[in-house]
């Protein structure tokens, strides 16, 4: 287990009691990172009221930072925490109402810091895609969480926002308006001029796959049926055999199409698919009654893809054999070495050690097609669907900052009055598709920061979505 060595703050469990007493609204660790310098400017340029905070391990590059904000004198001496071992984390963090932790991979550094934020008694977000930690977050601290009234949320992110919430939302629609059943969910996500990313993503994906490969996922699995035996006792009903085999998902070699928006598409390798059953699975447990995902509720299908270029073939090839290449290494102690030594070579020059330049950043953007069916559908007469696009800036640097403010400030704002709020519950280590999928203050500030989620009629579109 990981310990704090910092004593633990006494704090009140009331998230309205607590946050009225802490002078600082956000501290985002990890702010001297690619991305976390970006959620700080985020958080400066959108959200000046707020009292922001930063926190790493570097004085000299948080002092950077700081400048970039053009904060003054007093600013920098009560904003800036230099924390370099546990102690240190906590008494940074124990004036704080929530923490951004933007510094990864996860697996790697990132217990350490959720452990000082729990006992520093404060609401909690991450940019991680990583299931492992997701499974080791909630073995370890989920009771501690809801013992104190404190959220812990992993993935509040491109990976996992557009998927988790987009299929929430498009499933609420169905229900609302076709059907009583949702049987299946497709997720179709698009990039537009995004040809880079930084290499910590990479090494984050590298580790995954190692850890899925060798047993370390499974073991971490198995701790989690341990700790949260409710899972097995909330588990869903058998899927009705008369349900619609919808939707279809291609396989690891040939690709499938989808007509509606005239794309080859390729599973999706993120941890999209993982966090959305992870957040049914959790939501089931804590509210098993919930009308879309009580325990009374067959499970959909589920397929997460990439969409690609219907008419380039050696895009969709090339895709397929660095992903065969990426897979086939990983499995591997010496593979991922070598994978982590040459993150350039093993993914067509896309994840550098610097990351995009600014200009791909201001020109890049993401749209992500859901498709709910209901269990009354049926191919040849269309009906019993509903569709959701989400759509935004550059996904992984621009619009993921977007995201995790947005959803830092639904807790804020659940801080002021969590009636209004909605959120699913109160305290616990989740996924963002279990607490806000039903918040409509959620998806109003999203909008608000700049990505839309819109229900629409069909999917047509003018220009290719890629």
């Amino acid at each position: 287990r990981c310990k704090s060595m910092a004593g633990i703050i006494s704090a009140p469990t009331d998230r309205r009691e607590r946050h009225s007493g802490r002078s600082i609204d956000i501290i985002v660790h990890g702010a001297t990172g690619f991305t976390g310098r970006r959620v700080v400017r985020r958080l400066a340029s959108e959200h000046p009221r707020l009292n922001v905070a930063i926190c790493g391990r570097s004085a000299a590059r948080l002092a950077a930072v700081a400048s970039e904000l053009e904060w003054d004198e007093s600013k920098r001496t009560s904003s800036t925490f230099v924390a370099t071992d546990p102690a240190e984390l906590t008494s940074a963090f124990s004036g704080a109402k929530v923490v951004l932790a933007c510094a990864g991979p996860y697996r790697r550094c990132g217990l350490p810091v959720l452990r000082a934020a729990i006992d520093a008694r404060c609401d909690y977000l991450d940019l991680c895609g990583e299931p492992q930690f997701f499974d080791d977050s909630l073995a370890e601290f989920d009771q501690e969480a809801r013992e104190h009234g404190l959220l812990v949320v992993h993935a509040a992110a491109f990976d996992c926002v557009p998927a988790e919430l987009g299929a929430a939302l498009a499933e609420r629609r169905l229900l609302d308006e076709h059907s009583d059943e949702c049987a299946g969910i497709e997720v179709v996500h698009t990039l537009q001029n995004v040809s880079s990313a930084n290499a910590t993503t990479f090494h984050a994906a590298v580790d995954g796959f190692y850890a899925a490969s060798s047993g370390e996922l499974s073991a971490s699995r198995k701790k989690v049926k341990e700790s949260h035996p409710e899972f097995e006792e909330t588990a869903p009903p058998v899927r009705p055999k008369d349900w619609p085999q919808v939707p279809e998902t291609p396989g690891a070699v040939v690709p499938g199409y989808n007509e509606e928006l005239g794309l080859r598409t390729m599973k999706f390798v993120g941890a999209d698919a993982s966090a959305v059953r992870s957040s049914w699975r959790y939501l089931r447990s804590r509210v098993p009654d919930h009308s879309r995902r009580g325990r009374h509720v067959p499970e959909p299908r589920l397929s997460v893809l990439i969409g690609m270029d219907g008419t380039d073939s050696l895009a969709a090839l090339k895709l397929m054999a660095y992903g065969a290449a990426f897979s086939t290494l990983a499995r591997w102690k010496w593979g991922c070495n070598v994978l982590h030594s040459n993150p350039e070579a093993f993914s067509n020059g896309i994840f550098t050690s610097k990351g995009p330049a600014e200009e791909e950043l201001e020109r890049g953007g993401f749209a992500t097609y859901v498709t709910a069916y209901g269990s009354g559908h049926r191919p040849a007469n269309g009906e019993q669907v509903a569709r959701v696009k989400v759509s935004g800036p550059e996904p992984g640097y621009v619009a993921t900052p977007i995201l995790i403010v947005a959803l830092a400030s639904t807790i804020l704002d659940a801080g002021k009055n969590e009636d209004d709020v909605g959120l699913s519950f109160d305290g616990g280590v989740t996924l963002p598709g279990a607490l806000f999928g039903d918040c409509d203050k959620a998806y109003d500030n999203m909008r608000k920061e700049g990505v839309s989620f819109d229900v629409v009629d069909d999917f047509k579109t003018e220009n290719s979505p890629v």
